[in-house]
């Protein structure tokens, strides 16, 4: 792994070493121009020692070579001066023009790179100056962005590919039901009887359409909570009653505690999320399997769970199960549901604050447990068990 460095002070060094040497070389070429300018010739220094060999008249002309080299120094110097300035502008602006562009390369690159990507390749990321203390953040947030339109694009096709098979097996099973039919006369009995096919498997496509419409608001947050204080334990027994109704081989049994089980929840949000989940558990359980139904407490929170004892899931599904149209290829060949039912579950119950979750039963099956925030009632005043008590001893 290359180690990072800090564009900001290498862009600093450039910049102050570029001008260093430029000034400083000007500095010296000024310095050594002045000196030879202002020294005199040796043969006048010497002259100017021996006063007594001049005429007296020669002072006027000793003022007039002294007021001359003044001036011959004096024009000398502005003229490097001048000099000076201008090469260091010039140097300087050569430096400047060589730092920034030094400076927008990378983000060139990093855009070249960032428009290579077209989303058809899978893993593609940025690497361009990756190792760059102040580019870091720019090529992480910009990779992390490519890794959720590349998640979101495999989602959209496992849409088109998943809800395509599943809205086909229902259209298939209808027409194939209304060609048989049609073949030639049916008896009363025969028509109510493909009637009866026909009318579930457009139960089927009710139930899809509902489910994405359901989780469409889920997601968009247009679903408002009608927040009541209720008792897990009825919830759960009411669940359970429409489950055993509903007819079916499966042996569906209710644990609760003694003590109620308070939670502040949408009471119809959460009757379909344990439909939805004793509905799961026995499309996905042969018949007679048992599936028992857990209403508990832990610590602050509520524990709703659905045990089923059927053969359960691979661990490498368990991760899935809550995915959009996510089923395994087993589920697929029993002909499940088109694979919404616990992603809608799990959106449910994060709007009420909770949390859901499956794991595989140590004896086997699948357990799905809903943790929901428990409504713990305060202890009552001391003035209330007072007169509880006297009331008591009347």
């Amino acid at each position: 792994m290359r180690s990072s460095y800090s564009l900001q002070k290498t862009l600093a060094i450039r910049f102050s070493c570029t001008m260093f040497i430029a000034l400083l070389g000007f500095a010296l070429w000024a310095f050594i121009g002045v000196r030879q300018t202002i020294s005199p010739d040796p043969s006048i220094q010497q002259q100017s020692h021996t006063p007594s060999t001049l005429p007296r008249n020669s002072a006027p002309l000793l003022q007039a070579t002294r007021d001359q080299l003044l001036d011959e120094v004096n024009g000398s110097l502005a003229m490097r001066l001048l000099a000076t300035v201008f090469l260091g502008t010039l140097a300087t602006a050569v430096g400047a023009w060589w730092l920034a562009r030094s400076a927008v390369t990378p983000v060139h690159e990093i855009t070249a790179q960032a428009r290579a990507i077209q989303g058809d390749a899978v893993g593609q990321r940025i690497t361009a100056h990756a190792e760059v203390t102040e580019f870091q953040g720019l090529v992480e947030v910009l990779n992390k962005m490519v890794g959720r339109l590349e998640r979101s694009s495999e989602w959209h096709r496992r849409i088109i590919r998943d809800l395509g098979h599943d809205l086909r097996t229902p259209v298939t099973a209808m027409r194939a039901g209304v060609e048989f039919a049609l073949w030639r006369d049916r008896t009363p009995e025969e028509y109510r009887r493909i009637l009866a096919d026909t009318l579930e498997e457009i139960d089927r496509l009710g139930l899809i359409s509902d489910a994405l419409v359901l989780l469409g608001r889920l997601e968009s947050g247009e679903v408002a909570l009608a927040r009541v204080e209720q008792d897990a334990r009825v919830l759960a027994r009411t669940a359970v009653a429409r489950a055993q109704e509903g007819g079916g081989a499966h042996r569906i049994h209710l644990v609760q505690t003694a003590q109620p089980v308070l939670i502040s929840a949408d009471a119809r949000l959460m009757a379909m999320v344990l439909e939805q989940l004793l509905d799961n558990a026995k499309r996905y359980t042969p018949p007679g399997s048992r599936v028992e139904v857990t209403v508990e407490t832990e610590g602050s929170n509520a524990l709703l769970s659905v045990d089923d004892d059927g053969p359960g899931v691979a661990d490498e599904v368990l991760p899935h199960l809550f995915e959009r149209f996510y089923r395994s290829d087993a589920a697929r060949k029993r002909g499940g549901g088109p694979g919404l039912g616990l992603t809608a579950t799990a959106a449910i119950v994060s709007l009420h604050g909770g949390k859901a979750t499956a794991e595989r039963r140590p004896s086997g099956g699948l357990r799905i447990r809903v943790s929901l925030p428990r409504v713990v009632s305060p202890p009552p005043a001391p003035s209330e068990l007072s007169v509880s008590a006297a009331a008591g001893v009347l």
